[in-house]
């Protein structure tokens, strides 16, 4: 049985949790706050697409803490699925206490470019898992909703401080755990950065776009933010990959749009963010995108004043946070 440390049990991390149980590999434990009394109590409400109706589910442990999960190491991986905020909070620091350096692999499921250096900085020691998760879930208080079937990219960003075989090994055995949960479609990538950049055309544009407007994917379009906004942006992207060598099909753009209807109602998680007053994941999905911009020449003037209009935002969040 792997031993796993869970930091960041909304929607996404509770998923997660259920399909780890449900492989009889491994054993979570997982690190709760704000609703820690709530789930103690009653457990979790799930509806989920892909496994049914759950009532008073938990995990094998929860925790208030890092502190007090470290009590029960250590970990084989430690599995992060809270957001990417670096302009808000410190990941390597807040998962400190639960990572045993040659022993715990770390797994990120958070959005964005670029979110694995600082955790390669902080723990040379530990293989680094990136994954990409393509899922639609929400949570409010004990109870998630899970609505789209989940499809997730595992890989390892690799790094000189292990061999490249043990780095192989260990996200390996962490995919062969997390599809034996079924019924995910859980897909070991040897290349994890093709499938940041591809997952990033839809956060790219429609995440910030919607977060600005305050209008959900459908009504952008319907308003008329297709031409105005919506496709200006995603050529944007577009050119950027293809300077960074990652080459995608030429109706990428196209069909980023013809995905994602006008009749749809769903709002994205940074503007659901924004309505609930949190930080917004503005670094990892458009500065991470813009940096890579502008080490390649690329000139992108929608994501640029889309970024710099959402950083102000973002001031004005953490500034209510603060007053709290």
């Amino acid at each position: 049985m792997l031993n796993i440390c869970l930091v960041g049990c909304g929607g996404v991390g509770t998923i997660a949790s259920i399909v780890l149980e449900k492989s009889k590999r491994a054993k979570v434990t997982a690190v709760l706050r704000s609703n820690y009394d709530l789930v103690s109590d009653k457990g979790f409400d799930v509806d989920s697409i892909d496994h049914g109706k759950l009532f008073g589910w938990k995990p094998s442990t929860i925790v208030r803490s890092l502190e007090d999960a470290a009590q029960g190491g250590p970990f084989d991986y430690v599995v992060v699925a809270m957001k990417a905020l670096p302009d808000v909070y410190s990941v390597p620091d807040i998962i400190r206490p639960v990572v045993t350096p040659g022993v715990s692999a770390i797994v990120l499921i958070q959005n964005g470019l670029d979110i694995e250096i600082p955790l390669i900085e902080a723990f040379p020691e530990c293989t680094i898992m990136s994954g990409v998760s393509h899922t639609g879930t929400r949570i409010t208080g004990n109870f998630v909703y899970h609505e789209d079937r989940e499809k997730l990219f595992i890989g390892a960003h690799y790094h000189s401080g292990l061999p490249k075989e043990k780095q192989t090994e260990a996200t390996k055995l962490y995919v062969e755990t997390y599809a034996a949960g079924g019924p995910t479609a859980c897909t070991y990538a040897e290349d994890i950065i093709f499938y940041r950049w591809r997952k990033l055309f839809w956060n790219g544009a429609f995440n910030t776009l919607c977060t600005l407007t305050g209008l959900d994917v459908g009504s952008l379009q319907k308003g008329g933010g297709t031409e105005t906004l919506l496709r200006p942006a995603l050529l944007e992207i577009y050119e950027v990959t293809k300077a960074a060598g990652y080459t995608f099909p030429e109706d990428m753009v196209e069909r980023t749009i013809r995905d994602t209807p006008p009749s749809s109602p769903f709002k994205p998680s940074m503007q659901v963010d924004l309505e609930k007053g949190n930080p917004l994941e503005i670094e990892p999905i458009l500065g991470g995108l813009l940096n890579h911009a502008k080490e390649l020449g690329v000139v992108t003037p929608i994501l640029s004043t889309a970024y710099n209009v959402l950083k102000l935002v973002q001031w004005k969040l953490i500034q209510a946070k603060k007053s709290m």
